[in-house]
């Protein structure tokens, strides 16, 4: 019954020792996933009027399109305004047949 006893203390102090050993790298795992959930709070994004404002990079996203779409109103513009002067110039021209 000694030798079982021993070997039963045996395994226990084992169990204590491995449990030992795993307690620093748990606490280490504990305390990243910790920072990370600090780390998301953080990075939420400011809200105005319960709105989110949009990040860094969409806004240069926008800026882009915009820039796209503001230089395409620009060509269709003078386009419209082109095909406008060609009408009154026709107009004109009827008018003075007309008259």
């Amino acid at each position: 019954m000694a030798a079982t006893n021993g070997a039963a203390g045996s395994d226990a102090s084992t169990v204590k020792e491995l449990a030992g050993k795993a307690k620093g790298p748990a606490m280490a795992a504990g305390a990243a996933a910790v920072g990370l959930l600090a780390l998301q709070r953080r990075r939420r994004r400011p809200q105005v009027l319960g709105l989110a404002l949009p990040s860094q990079r969409e806004m240069k996203s926008l800026a882009k399109t915009f820039g796209r779409v503001s230089r395409e109103f620009g060509k269709t513009s003078k386009t419209v305004s082109k095909d406008i002067e060609r009408l009154a110039d026709q107009a004109e021209r009827i008018g003075k047949i007309l008259s």
